[in-house]
């Protein structure tokens, strides 16, 4: 989802950059760069830059930007951007950097002497200011390279508000060995640029602030270690999962559905993925960056990336050609790597109209909620895009996108819909439009009542606003006075605007079956409704339209701050708290049972979540991958597609959608192996509903809803006060879903609905549920969930206050406050006789000198400084087997790859650093 206005390689994790520029415009600098900008070029004696001493093979090259042999940039000291301070002088290579800013009489330049230690290709990346400043570049006189404002960006580091540096790719060249001039100039004479660094470099580069190719921080605060990987040769390791995939992504053709699963349409085999999110910007990284990203995500298990980003430029009315082109490279970077692709192109928070847009009546910047669904005009421009992108041949594959079996996923529109709160008739659509929905609403009145007289008569009351006999239209009412007065005239506008929304994603289906002749699966939507009860069916029926349905869900709570929607700054307020004690959301509140894992099952379809996160602040945040693996399982959830990266390694500092972090992606080893192998049963039916569709359209509602689990960016859609669900939960209880699979089908008739008898998993009391199928247990008083299925085992949560743990194999102990401890066999057997088995352990995460205030609500004081890091790791742990002295364990180190013999498996202690040990007969 997101607000795609941030368009940097983290993809709408940052959005504040996307108008960084206008911000930094209104500084007070132009004087001091202008008389700078007229100085003649200036002349050093800088030595020539120089690889590192005995470095051949895979040799690179640092260049200080201030260190040129030849320049008429501003010295150092007079950069606009310079920093302020030497808190901010310590994220720059050197302490320092250059810059300009504002209009200037002639271009900018800077040469730099090089010495290329042997011949080959290269790649030039340059430390910049964000995407500020375009220029072009070249050796010598060979040919120059221009990189423009488009460039992705590799890495973040902040030096104040506004204000940063982020390694970003220039471009490929071809050199001889010997000393070469590298000259680089602005190639516009207005706005800001400031750079602080250059590699040349023969081998795929891990940015990572100012730091140089294997320099590491190696910093930490009391009680955590530095979480620093070295970059991954992908040698041999217990942690590598490629082999889960496929050789290569479509290997046993397009994925289908058969039933309530994902198949592989050539071969029947069943299939779940194991996902994330990345957005646009990822696809403008270089390729040897992109393929070495792939082989990273399929090294964690994963199998699926969603890449969520509009596919217009300039012109929003066609795709750009040129990321069309970067799509079909992703593809199949993904591809070879067995990985999939979900294609997610809509979303109104990406647009924004006005009156020159050719759609009359927008106000400059407004969004376009809800027209896709009735606009014929928007819709040819939609249906356009993916026109674009479906049926041009790719020039790796030869084939379409529409022909590529590793495309295993087509999605309609992204949280939107005309049941949700930004639906508001003369506001978010204006006059000019609603008169548009009015005639069809108008054309449609009159096909069920014979005509608008009949219809008025019946609906009698007051007129609505839009209301006009003698022009065929008819008003739309608020959504809420559709779902609370639930008179006649509110139950056929909530059954118009349901259809229409259906007839929309019918005709797009369609569109993609007979037209593009696309043989994957489809999904229409993933919103929720301003009233999940009452509306929510009604919209998920008109979503049944797709192979498969799809949802949202954020454990997003407590924190406050004027950006905290999107970003994590100083003086935000926030609070730690464990998603497994479904703590009230207010004092004097009952329990909120509200989490994203909860799953209803629709129809019969395949049940996927394509964005879920526990987002930062929140320090308890371990458990996140464990219940995501373990209770996805138990409800056959068929995709988890965890939000969002666009990092090509791992995260230095955390951000508010951050996943590729320890706490996340360090544990997706075992929790993806979990959950795509199936370790952990999925349960039977306890809940099927029935719901006929009769009484959705006359809003007598639904016995149980999932919950909204809103991030805070789409919070803001909800008016002040409104609540999203109803307090009543009728005969559901709504802990079902830790029970088994909760399903509600939408039928034309009458069919009995059918429920377990709860109360023999679920003891409020206790506050203790356990699972139908008996291998998880989830205490939600305490604050633990328990895992004992035969193949794994483990905890996570409140571990100090569970005190020793006794499983089937395994027994546990740790007074770590809040972490995951987890044994995974590795070789498909049990763990009571398993030959070879991983033990995953995580507690806490945070930025190097990171601070907050005590207290239930903290408040941040410093968001700290790169390197991420990890609280020490601390248990004990014992294999409850006859042969445990045999089994030996191995510490592995953050790759996976062997670091020290720890003795046997019959008991041992957790090293303070250590995340991922294996345990292995001899």
């Amino acid at each position: 989802m997101r607000d795609l206005l941030r368009d940097d390689v983290f993809t709408h994790l940052i959005p504040l950059r996307a108008s960084r520029w206008d911000k930094v415009r209104n500084m007070t600098f132009l004087a001091i760069a202008a008389a700078c900008i007229a100085c003649a070029p200036r002349t050093a004696t800088t030595p020539v830059q120089s690889p590192p001493a005995g470095a051949q093979k895979g040799a690179w090259v640092w260049i200080e930007a201030e260190s040129s042999t030849s320049t008429n940039f501003p010295p150092a000291e007079q950069n606009p951007f310079g920093p302020a301070d030497a808190k901010q002088a310590e994220q720059l290579s050197g302490g320092k950097w250059i810059g300009v800013e504002g209009k200037r009489a002639s271009g900018v330049f800077a040469e730099y002497k090089v010495a290329v230690p042997a011949d080959g290709t290269y790649q030039l990346y340059a430390r910049k200011f964000w995407k500020h400043g375009p220029y072009r570049w070249r050796f010598d006189e060979g040919a120059w390279q221009n990189v423009g404002s488009d460039v992705a960006l590799m890495d973040d580091a902040t030096l104040r508000q506004h204000v940063g540096t982020n390694w970003t790719h220039g471009g490929e060249v071809a050199l001889k060995s010997g000393t070469r001039t590298l000259r680089v100039e602005l190639t516009s004479n207005d706005g800001a640029a400031a750079f602080d660094a250059f590699i040349l470099t023969k081998d795929p580069f891990v940015a990572r602030g100012k730091l140089k190719p294997g320099e590491k921080y190696g910093r930490s605060d009391d009680g955590f270690f530095p979480f620093e990987p070295d970059p991954d040769p992908f040698k041999p390791s217990a942690i590598d999962l490629r082999y889960l995939n496929e050789k290569f992504a479509g290997e046993g053709g397009f994925i289908g559905v058969k039933g309530e699963e994902f198949v592989h349409k050539n071969t029947g085999k069943s299939e779940r993925f194991w996902a994330i999110n990345t957005g646009g910007d990822t696809l403008k990284l270089d390729r040897a960056t992109i393929r070495n990203m792939a082989r990273g995500w399929a090294k964690s298990g994963v199998n699926l990336v969603r890449v969520h980003g509009g596919p217009w430029g300039e012109d929003f009315r066609r795709a750009d050609p040129g990321h069309v082109q970067r799509l079909f490279f992703f593809v199949e970077a993904l591809k070879n790597e067995g990985i999939y692709t979900c294609l997610s192109i809509y979303f109104p928070l990406w647009l924004r109209l006005d009156d020159k847009s050719g759609f009359t009546g927008y106000k400059s910047g407004q969004h376009p909620f809800a027209i896709l669904f009735f606009n014929k005009e928007f819709q040819a421009i939609y249906r356009g895009w993916w026109r674009d992108l479906l049926t041009v041949k790719s020039p790796f594959s030869g084939k379409t996108l529409a022909q590529e079996p590793a495309v295993a996923m087509l999605e309609m529109v992204n949280e939107d819909s005309n049941l949700f709160w930004t639906f508001t008739p003369y506001e978010n659509i204006p006059a000019s439009q609603m008169a548009i929905l009015e005639k069809q609403f108008g054309d449609w009145s009159t096909r069920r009542y014979g005509s608008l007289d009949k219809a008025f008569q019946t609906w009698g009351g007051s007129p609505v606003k839009g209301d006009d006999k003698s022009a065929g239209r008819v008003g739309i009412l608020a959504l809420w006075q559709m779902f609370s007065a639930k008179e006649q005239r509110g139950q056929d506008t909530a059954q118009f605007l349901t259809e229409t929304q259906r007839n929309f994603f019918r005709e797009t289906y369609s569109m993609f079956r007979d037209d593009f002749g696309y043989g994957g699966t489809i999904s229409a939507s993933n919103w929720i409704t301003a009233e999940a009860r009452i509306l929510g069916p009604l919209d998920k029926w008109s979503n049944t339209v797709g192979d498969f349905m799809d949802r949202h869900g954020y454990f997003d709570v407590g924190h406050t701050g004027e950006r905290a929607s999107y970003s994590l700054s100083a003086g935000d307020k926030y609070e730690d708290r464990s998603a497994l004690q479904f703590l009230p959301g207010k004092v004097g509140e009952g329990p909120n049972f509200s989490l994203p894992i909860f799953d209803i099952r629709y129809n019969g379809k395949p049940s996927t979540v394509s964005e879920i996160n526990w987002t930062p602040p929140n320090a308890l945040r371990a458990d996140f991958p464990v219940v995501a693996a373990a209770y996805g399982s138990l409800q056959g959830t068929d995709s988890i597609m965890f939000f969002a990266t666009g990092a090509p390694w791992w995260e230095e500092t955390l951000a508010k959608f951050s996943i590729r972090t320890p706490v996340t992606f360090g544990q997706f080893p075992a929790t993806a192996y979990i959950y795509r192998r199936g370790l952990i049963k999925a349960a039977p039916k306890v809940v099927e509903a029935n719901l006929q569709l009769s009484d959705l359209f006359a809003l007598k509602g639904a016995p149980l809803s999932t919950p909204a689990s809103l991030d805070q960016l789409r919070q803001k859609d909800i008016p002040a006060g409104t609540a999203v669900e109803l307090a009543s939960i009728d005969a559901i209880d709504p802990l079902a879903f830790l029970v088994g699979k909760v399903d509600f089908n939408i039928r034309d008739k009458p069919v009995p609905s059918k429920m377990m008898d709860l109360s023999k998993y679920i003891n409020h009391q206790a506050k203790i549920v356990k699972s139908a199928t008996g291998e998880l247990t989830w205490n939600y008083g305490t604050g633990l969930v328990i895992v004992n299925a035969p193949m794994t085992q483990g905890i996570t949560g409140y571990l100090a206050r569970a005190g020793a743990v006794d499983l089937g194999a395994v027994r546990i102990s740790s007074d770590l406050e809040y972490g995951s401890i987890l044994a995974v066999a590795l070789d498909e057997r049990p763990l009571a006789t398993s030959s070879k088995i991983l033990l995953q352990v995580m507690s806490r995460e945070q930025n190097y000198g990171w601070r907050s205030t005590p207290g239930a609500q903290k408040t941040i004081e410093s968001l700290g400084a790169a390197p991420m890091t990890v609280q020490h790791l601390h248990g004990h742990v014992a294999l409850k087997r006859a042969d445990a002295a045999s089994l030996t364990v191995t510490a592995l180190d953050f790759n996976g790859y062997p670091v020290q013999k720890l003795g046997s498996a019959k008991a041992f202690d957790l090293k303070p650093n250590v995340l991922y040990y294996l345990i292995e007969k001899g």
